[in-house]
C-alpha cells in the first residue's frame, strides 16, 4: 500500500511539474511492439513495461509503407543510448532494433523514457528497469553523493544562525534536488527532466529557506525590532500628556514674611525666585531619549529586545534600582537604564 501511495504521490507530481506522458504516435500503416507488447499498453506512466536487467529491449514491428532504417533510443535524462542492432525484413517492411540492458545496467537503471522511430512511424513509451540495487550504479552514488551533501549544506547553514543562512539553505536546495531527482529515477517512480528537476530543486530549496528563517533567532529579532521601529500607523501611540500651567501667585501671598520663632528672624518670598525642582516620577509617566538606547528583557536581563529611538514618546511604568520598565511596543516591553530617559 504504501509502495502504491508513493508512486502515486509521483506520478501526480510528475503531472503537475508538467511532464507530460508518452504517447504513442501509431498510425494505421504500422504495427509498434516492445518486447512482444503493443506501444499503446505502455505509453502510460502508470503502466510502465517491466523489464529486468538480463533483458534485452526488443522494438519490433511492421511499417506497410516500407521502411529502409529503425532506430532505438533509450534516454536517461540527458543521455540517450541507441539500439546497437538493428535488422529488416527482405520486403523491407518489417524492422527490428535492439538495446541489451546488461550494457546500460552499470551506469543506471530504473524508469527510463524509450523512443523507436522508423520512416514511417514512431513511438514512445515508458520502461522500468530492476534486477539491481539502485544505489549501486554510478548514477545511483552519484545522486547519493549530491543528496548527502546538499542536505548537510542546508542543516549547516540552518544551524549556523548566520545573516546569510536563508539563501545559504536555498542554494543547498540545487544539489539535493538533483540528487533526490536521480534517487527517484533510479527506484523506477520519477523521470529525469528538466521540469521534475526544477520542481523538486525549488521544493527542497524552499523548505531550506522557510526552515532557515523559522529557527533563526537573529532574523527574528531583526523583524521585532522593525516592527517596534516602524510601527503600524494606525496604532499612533497617545500624546505625551500637557503640563498644566500654574495659576498666578497672588501678590499679597508672594510677600508675607515669614516668622522664624528659633532665629527671630523674617524670610520674605520673591515671586522671582525659582521654585525647587520636582523629584522624577516614580509612577507611570511618559518619556523620551535623546540617543539610541537599547531595551533589554524582563527576565533575561542580558538579552536586547528592541531599541528606543530619538523622537518618539514611550511609557515608562515604573523606575526600580536606576533602571525603568518601558514599553517599547504594543507587545514588547523591558528594562532601561534610567538615566538614559527624560520624563516629559
Amino acid at each position: 500500500m504504501v509502495r502504491r501511495l508513493s508512486s502515486l504521490a509521483l506520478i501526480s507530481l510528475a503531472a503537475l511539474l508538467g511532464i507530460a506522458p508518452a504517447h504513442a504516435q501509431v498510425s494505421d500503416n504500422c504495427v509498434i511492439a516492445f518486447n512482444g507488447i503493443e506501444a499503446e499498453r505502455i505509453d502510460s506512466l502508470n503502466s510502465p513495461l517491466e523489464l529486468d536487467t538480463k533483458d534485452t529491449l526488443i522494438f519490433a514491428g511492421t511499417d506497410l509503407t516500407g521502411t529502409r532504417s529503425a532506430r532505438l533510443e533509450l534516454i536517461i535524462g540527458p543521455i540517450t543510448v541507441e539500439s546497437n542492432s538493428s535488422t529488416y525484413a527482405t520486403p523491407e517492411q518489417d524492422f527490428l532494433a535492439t538495446i541489451s540492458l546488461d550494457d546500460v545496467s552499470p551506469y543506471s537503471i530504473g524508469l527510463f523514457r524509450v523512443e523507436g522511430e522508423t520512416d514511417g512511424c514512431s513511438a514512445a513509451v515508458w520502461v522500468r528497469v530492476s534486477g539491481r540495487f539502485p544505489l549501486a550504479t554510478l548514477i545511483g552514488l552519484t545522486a547519493l553523493g549530491l543528496a548527502l551533501g546538499g542536505i548537510t549544506g542546508q542543516m549547516g547553514a540552518v544551524a549556523s544562525r548566520r545573516r546569510w543562512a536563508r539563501s545559504a539553505a536555498a542554494l543547498g536546495g540545487i544539489a539535493t534536488g538533483a540528487g533526490l531527482t536521480l534517487i527517484g529515477q533510479q527506484f523506477g517512480r520519477l523521470q529525469v527532466s528538466y521540469p521534475s528537476l526544477a520542481g523538486v530543486t525549488i521544493a527542497v530549496g524552499g523548505l531550506g529557506f522557510i526552515s532557515a528563517s523559522l529557527f533563526n533567532p537573529t532574523i527574528r529579532e531583526r523583524r521585532r525590532e522593525r516592527r517596534v521601529l516602524r510601527p503600524d500607523p494606525r496604532y499612533e501611540p497617545a500624546p505625551a500628556p500637557e503640563a498644566v500651567a500654574a495659576e498666578p501667585i497672588p501678590q499679597s501671598v508672594a510677600s508675607t514674611a515669614i516668622h522664624d520663632e528659633s532665629s527671630q528672624t523674617s524670610i520674605t518670598e520673591s515671586p522671582t525666585e525659582p521654585l525647587p525642582q520636582p523629584a522624577p516620577p516614580r509612577g507611570p509617566y511618559w518619556c523620551y531619549v535623546m540617543a539610541p538606547t537599547d531595551v533589554f528583557d524582563l527576565i533575561d536581563h542580558t538579552r536586547t529586545v528592541a531599541e528606543l529611538k530619538p523622537g518618539n514618546w514611550y511609557l515608562a511604568k515604573r523606575t526600580l534600582g536606576g533602571w525603568a520598565h518601558v514599553v517599547a511596543d504594543e507587545k514588547v516591553e523591558g528594562w532601561v537604564a534610567e538615566g538614559a530617559i527624560h520624563p516629559h
